[in-house]
């Protein structure tokens, strides 16, 4: 942009400074978002704090966060991190953005989570795969949320690999359930799990390659974990085939979708033998999630 924005030398207080980033950033969540800034540098967190004035680290800092998101960066990659139900999540432009319909996916998740637990005849933790598991918002907040329970993190990426381990360093002791593998799907998993998973979820690409998104996903977000290929179902369809072998018994398989895709996956795994299978709705009460039990 040129110059920068705030001088370092400048005897400013953060309101003022929130009250300027508001008006350069403009758009309707403009005053939101500099506030969530001021918050990132400052750390404030009582409203009189606004009182001071910033030092010249800050306005440094503050500066460059102005910059990027001027130039269409997405706020969660400027801020570097991003609140996901229990968690607040590390992230850098080597994962998806956490959103919330994979909310409400770890949302039905737990639910079946609190009903396997419910068996009388449970001995052991349940086991959890979350595959494609990107910055590790599915797997780490199931590992925080349910007690007894051994989650398996895996993806292809590299990046999304370190990303999870990140935040998985900030997950306490709950961090001790989870195990984290590079790798292709069920490639990453250990041959001892085959037929032992009571769930196994995933929110994998389901774009397909000619679907035209915002500039500010397209341009930032990494394709490869939102593409899946011509059809956008090639992810979804590879999933309901090879999960089978690695459920248990009564194991379940939960995928999140887009809502056009639903009629034709439901028809796929009925095709597979899958038992109980059932849509799920999102916020705004469009099919999001498919639910399918083991075939017999």
């Amino acid at each position: 942009m040129g110059k920068e924005l705030f001088s370092q030398d400048a005897l400013v207080s953060w309101e003022e400074l929130l009250l300027e980033t508001g008006r350069i950033l403009e758009g309707d969540n403009a005053e939101l978002e500099a506030k969530w800034m001021i918050e990132e540098v400052s750390g404030i967190t009582q409203l009189c704090d606004y009182k001071e004035q910033a030092k010249p680290i800050q306005l440094k800092r503050l500066n460059r966060l102005i910059e990027r998101r001027v130039a269409g960066e997405p706020l969660q990659y400027v801020l570097g991190r991003w609140q996901f139900r229990e968690l607040d999540l590390f992230v850098d432009d080597r994962v998806l953005i956490p959103r919330p319909e994979t909310e409400i996916l770890v949302g039905y998740a737990l639910e079946e989570c609190k009903s396997k637990k419910s068996d009388l005849n449970r001995t052991r933790p349940l086991n959890v795969a979350d595959l494609g598991c990107g910055s590790g918002a599915i797997g780490l907040s199931i590992a925080r949320e349910v007690q007894e329970v051994s989650v398996w993190c895996t993806d292809a990426s590299q990046g999304a690999i370190a990303v999870t381990r990140a935040n998985l360093a900030g997950l306490g002791m709950a961090g001790q359930k989870v195990s984290i593998s590079q790798g292709s799907w069920f490639e990453a998993l250990p041959e001892e799990m085959l037929g032992k998973f009571d769930i196994v979820i995933s929110n994998p690409p389901y774009i397909s390659d000619s679907e035209e998104l915002p500039l500010e996903v397209s341009e930032w977000e990494p394709s490869s974990s939102l593409r899946s290929g011509p059809l956008g179902t090639e992810d979804l369809s590879f999933l309901l085939n090879n999960s089978i072998e690695w459920l248990s018994a009564e194991g379940l398989l939960i995928l999140e979708l887009a809502p056009m895709q639903a009629d034709v996956m439901v028809e796929e795994a009925k095709n597979l033998k899958y038992r109980e299978v059932k849509l799920r709705h999102d916020l705004t009460g469009r099919n999001r999630v498919l639910m399918a039990k083991k075939p017999l």
